[in-house]
């Protein structure tokens, strides 16, 4: 039920053109209905039968009909009689061509105003329905861009690249196929009940008994279909993960001859996905059949037991039985449209069951009770006994951390692999938050700061350059929208950008492909920094800033980013340690923990971690 809740609140909004569309489904059923109640009329005033029988026969014939057997009265509706006689009176006329020709006319003023308001009534439906999607699709988005890492840590982007568009595109399925008809369906069924108890509850009664039988097929079959469903979606997403994994990794997939493996691994993926699919698919194709044959069986039990009561006069004339039988099958398509449509919404509540575990997993707090501004940062940083695990059954990453970090400060983080570096950096911005401790500026607790001005007052230089699918210019000034051409080409010749810049045919505003595939590692890098330097920030984060850069443009931004260091405060990691030596000071780390600090002199003294890795990377220098 909670779900469903959650689903009407995309509703909820458009609660005005869902009353225009129910008022328009209800006129569009009176068309429909009358259209068909006078086509019943132009038959009878082409074929009206003879009445031959006298009221001998009748009676004799009462005696054995089905309704006397049954014990059942034959009395006439009465509400029927009055609209039957209000519609003759304005059908009939002197003769019976001009009667046929008000009949014709009618008939034609109906179906045309039916479908004039099944337009519109159309229009307003895929106006809600598209909004319905994108509105979803939106929340998922914002939702997802308000996520904490350590939730994208636990899924893979094929996962959630799925979930946006395939799972969203499944509720799209659901609302485009079955929106209109659960307002219109239930409307039309629910009319012609009315209409066939006023021309004949017997026969109503005997109708009616089918529903529940066909009810609970429906719903037994839908409960299946959702849980198959839920697998089907599952197996989508580890197709669109194993297919985006392929194609973003082509590079190394090509360098080791691993085509074939990855083309196993996807037809694989493929199979478990045809597998469920067709499971499903074979259910819901089972539903239609199922409900046909009851409701096929239940007519040919009316039509002779209705034929029957035709023949023996007993309260039903040959047009009343026309009418019942066509006001009748006409039923029939919105109770297979409603059959269908609950397959199609156990998909759909499939999707919308892992669109709304993103949309409801908890997001960062941008703004916590009593939030304040970091307007200036003043003095300095402090980590006061920190450590960090990213999960409860890990050990921490980082243990008993402390450091002061003095504004002007240049500190750079060292430490072999998997010592924390990165982590320790990470905790600055609240990416993370620390398991236990806490990190101060300017004496104030961090996680008191709204986020977004925290993260205002740094920029972020990551080992993984992420540059976006657009041009030279948005690149560098990403996230800043006040900024002139000349700081865009000041901050590029600072990281030494400009001069691949003005080698490109358009500039600036060359476009560098997805993930800057059109230009080289360095210059990739040097774009990152620059957008780093454009921002301006007091505070800065090297993480191996300089990593991909070859020999001589490594020479060039450091010098870059040593120009920048005045009046700033950075702490700077890197694996080089030849770009750190003139660091105001060195952390050492060393299995989550500060194993030195100091300048490079003090800790090739002191520091046996520092001195191996320094000696370590003379000797693979020295070999290259």
């Amino acid at each position: 039920m909670k779900l469903y809740l959650k689903i009407l609140q995309f509703l909820k909004p458009f609660w005005k053109a869902i009353t225009v569309s129910l008022l328009l489904t209800f006129i569009y059923v009176l068309f429909n209905n009358l259209s068909l109640w006078i086509s019943v009329d132009f038959v009878r005033e082409l074929f009206e039968p003879e009445q031959v029988q006298s009221e001998h026969v009748v009676q004799k014939q009462k005696k054995n009909s089905p309704s006397d057997m049954l014990g059942i009265s034959a009395a006439k509706n009465g509400f029927y009689e009055k609209i039957n006689k209000s519609v003759k009176s304005l059908l009939i006329r002197n003769n019976r061509y001009d009667t046929l020709l008000m009949v014709c006319l009618v008939i034609f003023l109906s179906f045309f105003f039916k479908n004039v308001v099944f337009y519109l009534r159309q229009v307003i439906l895929a106006f809600i329905e598209l909004k319905i999607v994108v509105n979803i699709r939106n929340k998922l988005h914002h939702a997802l861009m308000h996520l904490p890492f350590r939730f994208f840590e636990k899924r893979h982007s094929g996962d959630l690249t799925s979930i946006v568009f395939n799972d969203v595109n499944a509720v799209n399925v659901v609302l485009n196929n079955s929106f209109g008809k659960m307002i219109l369906s239930p409307v039309q069924i629910l009319a012609n009940i009315v209409i066939l108890i006023m021309i004949s509850w017997k026969l109503s009664l005997i109708t009616f008994l089918v529903i529940p039988v066909s009810t609970f097929v429906i719903v037994k079959i839908g409960q299946s279909i959702r849980r198959k469903n839920r697998r089907v979606f599952r197996e989508i997403s580890n197709v669109v993960s194993v297919f985006t994994e392929g194609v973003t990794a082509v590079r190394i997939v090509k360098a080791f001859a691993n085509e074939d493996k990855e083309i196993e691994k996807f037809e694989a993926a493929n199979r478990a996905y045809f597998k469920r699919m067709f499971a499903e698919r074979r259910l819901r194709f089972a539903t239609s059949p199922i409900n046909e044959i009851i409701l096929v069986l239940i007519l040919v039990f009316l039509l002779w037991y209705g034929g029957n009561m035709v023949y023996s006069h007993s309260g039903l004339k040959p047009e009343d039985f026309i009418r019942f039988l066509v006001f009748l099958f006409t039923m029939f398509q919105p109770i297979k449209d409603l059959s269908g449509i609950n397959n199609t919404v156990q998909a759909g509540l499939a999707a919308a069951e892992r669109i709304f575990a993103v949309i409801d997993s908890p997001t960062e707090i941008y703004e916590p009770p009593h939030a304040i501004e970091l307007k200036q940062f003043k003095n300095d940083i402090t980590y006061e006994n920190v450590s960090f695990k990213y999960n409860d059954d890990q050990e921490n990453v980082l243990r008993d951390i402390n450091i002061t970090v003095h504004k002007g400060e240049t500190v750079a983080i060292v430490g072999p692999s998997g010592a924390g570096k990165t982590t320790f950096a990470n905790l600055l911005p609240r990416f993370y938050e620390p398991t236990t401790g806490r990190i101060l500026i300017d004496g104030v607790d961090s996680k008191r700061f709204t986020l977004a001005s925290l993260r205002k007052k740094m920029s972020i230089v990551t080992q993984d350059i992420i540059l976006f699918n657009d041009t030279i210019r948005q690149n560098i000034a990403y996230g800043m929208e006040t900024v002139s051409e000349e700081e865009i080409i000041h901050a590029a010749k600072v990281a030494n950008a400009w001069e691949f810049i003005q080698q490109q045919e358009k500039g600036l505003d060359t476009h560098i492909g997805e993930k800057g595939i059109r230009i080289s590692g360095g210059q990739k890098q040097r774009l990152s920094i620059a957008r780093a330097i454009l921002k301006n920030p007091p505070i800065l984060i090297l993480d191996e800033a300089t990593s991909s850069l070859d020999t001589e443009s490594e020479r060039l931004v450091q010098e870059a980013i040593d120009n920048l260091l005045e009046n700033r405060t950075v702490l700077v990691i890197a694996h080089r340690l030849s770009t750190i030596k003139n660091a105001d000071r060195i952390v050492v780390l060393n299995q989550g923990k500060i194993e030195a600090m100091g300048r490079h002199s003090e800790l090739i003294q002191k520091s046996p971690v520092y001195k191996n890795l320094y000696e370590n990377q003379l000797l693979s220098q020295t070999e290259s």
